[in-house]
């Protein structure tokens, strides 16, 4: 029998697989979701938990790594690393919050490396640590660099040790800036600021966007020179009845060798972190102490690794937009920028 043909071309065969496809990826799509979101929900509580909130009180941010097994009294290593700026001032304040609550710490070893910083953070840390010393016994360890800003806040502690290998002193104030006049003329931006008539003299003096008059220079130097005397007369204080050479005489931006500072007087003894815990214990009367080195804890970045410096690979990745700004301002500061 003969086919008739159809007047209506056959329908498309089923694609099944596409549709079964299609619900595989969206199954997976959502999964994907659902693993992110709780990735996000267990970092936030390992975060809260190690980091704490904004609401906790500074010594809650800070936690104690027992460095040597002793007894119920403690000596503790308050680390003082890197650049004094605003935010090494919390860091420290949380640390002295800390201590002032813990009755379990006799001594505090103030453990410096620092080539300084700017000239309020370091007064602020100093007045912070001359108020621990009424209830602790305080020294400092200085290990590669205290320098400047980091001399300057070793003043307050009653007994100066540094490392065979320590740089200190940097005794001085310095100023530094940009002048960008003519990178600014090369790309063809004009700086512009309008002054009221009474500070027109002196209102953009040290801008780096315009080139410095020496009536500038000499009214910065006269804020250079205040400061220089005020670091000159904290050595005076802190080191009285010890220096072997008039402070004036010292405090000449000069970097000492620890063998220089011990003979000139900026340090007492020659010693390792080790040792210093082992004497302040014994001139606090601590027979068999327990030793702590205090440290801030660890937040959701640090978890991340996104504030983590360079160590096996791992790249410091956060960036502070006021950082910026303060590295671009002008600015007072008691900072050693030689060799590091």
């Amino acid at each position: 029998m003969t086919a008739i043909p159809s007047a209506y071309p056959p329908p498309p065969p089923r694609r099944r697989g596409l549709k079964v496809y299609a619900i595989i990826a969206t199954f997976l799509l959502l999964m994907c979701f659902a693993a992110i979101f709780i990735l996000i929900v267990m970092v936030s509580f390992m975060g809260a938990a190690l980091g704490g909130s904004a609401s906790d009180s500074p010594a809650q941010r800070v936690q104690a790594e027992t460095v040597t097994d002793g007894g119920h009294e403690r000596v503790a290593i308050l680390p003082i690393s890197g650049t004094i700026d605003a935010h090494m001032v919390e860091k420290v304040h949380n640390f002295c919050e800390y201590i002032k609550q813990d009755n379990k710490i006799k001594a505090v070893v103030i453990e410096v490396d620092s080539p300084g910083g700017t000239v309020t953070a370091s007064d602020e840390i100093y007045h912070m640590l001359l108020q621990l010393k009424t209830s602790r016994k305080l020294v400092v360890s200085m290990r590669s660099l205290a320098a400047s800003g980091g001399y300057y806040l070793s003043m307050a502690a009653d007994k100066l040790y540094a490392e065979p290998t320590t740089l200190t002193g940097s005794i001085g104030v310095i100023w530094p800036s940009f002048q960008v006049t003519k990178l600014m003329d090369n790309i063809g931006v004009k700086p512009e600021f309008v002054k009221s008539d009474n500070a027109a003299e002196f209102k953009d003096a040290g801008s780096p966007f315009k080139e410095m008059t020496e009536q500038d220079r000499a009214y910065i130097k006269g804020i250079l020179n205040n400061a220089h005397d005020k670091f000159a007369s904290i050595v005076d204080t802190g080191r009285k009845g010890k220096l072997t050479l008039p402070v004036k005489e010292v405090a000449i931006g000069k970097i000492w060798t620890s063998d220089e500072a011990k003979k000139i007087g900026l340090i007492d003894e020659i010693a390792y972190t080790d040792e210093v815990c082992a004497n302040v214990a014994k001139d606090a009367g601590i027979s068999n102490p327990t030793v702590v080195r205090l440290k801030n804890r660890g937040g959701l970045f640090d978890i991340l690794g996104a504030k983590t410096p360079f160590t096996g690979g791992k790249v410091e990745v956060h960036i502070d937009p006021s950082d910026l700004k303060e590295s671009v301002s002008p600015s007072l500061e008691y900072r050693y920028e030689g060799v590091r």
